[in-house]
């Protein structure tokens, strides 16, 4: 089965299970869903435009293993979302954990194999992948109800869904706008800021929580935010090119728009300690409102868009 049917096979589960998991928005189990969205569709959609034609032999069996474990696997995740952190909800994680490994194992490897002549734009790809490694161990801690530095538990699914999102989507989708822009100073920084702040704004987060102020997690906060919002625009830009198709420049402009709102509230909410430009805006309001637009705007608007789109 191809990820594109894979991914309708996960479209109409996540469907059944939101129903049934999530009565608000606002609720914790909510984050959770949209980590499942990711799992069950956003990755396959999005996995066959970081394939490769010259990919070494390994790589290309990787793919294949992940193509083959990548339902199996998401399903077990949302099994382990449905239940009580411990070691069951642990145990149905670990197959997700083994797929993001791999991913992030593809990525790696094929960093390595180019070194620095590796074009930015397939490096940012490369990135992608490697955080979904990450995103795949803070996914292991949350349903095992481990709390790394006694951060709060909602933060732990928050990390997951983190880098699930930023660290998947947006380096990848930068990557392909520098791939359509090679010769862009502009697009090329906005790239290695992405890169650079999806890490950063955990550290900066770890940084608050050992007692080391929030200064820090302000200023990768802001940068990421900042960042994400001139990949909006560039989405945008891309959207009101005449050598895209129709369809691609309705998504590619939805997805812009969705990341600019979004990433604005991001931003808003990174300054909290220091400003206060929406004072209303908690952790429930970011779940509903930024997760939602960066969920369905941004992520499945933009990887149905780049999947429309001319190839690069």
């Amino acid at each position: 089965m191809s990820f594109a049917k894979l991914s309708i096979v996960g479209a109409l589960a996540w469907v059944g299970l939101t129903v049934a998991m999530v009565s608000r928005f606002g609720e914790g189990a909510w984050v959770h869903a949209l980590l499942l969205l990711a799992a069950l569709v956003l990755i396959p959609l999005g996995l066959p435009l970081l394939a490769e034609r010259n990919n070494a032999l390994a790589v290309v069996r990787w793919f294949e293993w992940v193509r083959l474990g990548q339902l199996p696997a998401a399903l077990l995740l949302a099994l382990a979302c449905w239940i009580h952190p411990g070691v069951w909800a642990a145990t149905l994680t670990i197959p997700w954990l083994a797929i993001t490994a791999l991913l992030a194992a593809i990525g790696i490897v094929r960093a390595l194999r180019h070194g620095w002549s590796r074009p930015l734009g397939r490096l940012c790809g490369d990135l992608a992948l490697g955080f979904l490694g990450i995103g795949g161990l803070w996914t292991l801690a949350d349903r095992a109800g481990i709390r790394p530095l006694g951060f709060d538990t909602g933060i732990v699914t928050l990390t997951a869904v983190h880098f699930h999102y930023a660290g998947f989507l947006l380096p990848m989708f930068v990557g392909f706008v520098q791939r359509r822009m090679p010769d862009s100073r502009s697009v090329a920084r906005v790239a290695v800021g992405v890169v650079l702040g999806v890490p950063a704004l955990v550290v900066g987060i770890t940084a608050t929580q050992l007692g080391l102020g929030s200064m820090l997690e302000a200023a990768a906060g802001a940068g990421l935010a900042l960042a994400g919002m001139v990949i909006g625009v560039l989405h945008v830009r891309r959207a009101l090119e005449a050598d895209e198709t129709p369809l691609a420049r309705v998504l590619l402009g939805a997805a812009g728009v969705s990341l600019f709102f979004g990433m604005f509230l991001a931003g808003c909410y990174a300054i909290r300690a220091f400003a206060a430009p929406m004072p209303w805006l908690a952790i429930p309001q970011m779940r509903a409102m930024h997760g939602m637009v960066i969920a369905f705007g941004f992520g499945l608007c933009g990887v149905l868009g780049w999947r429309s789109a001319r190839p690069i």
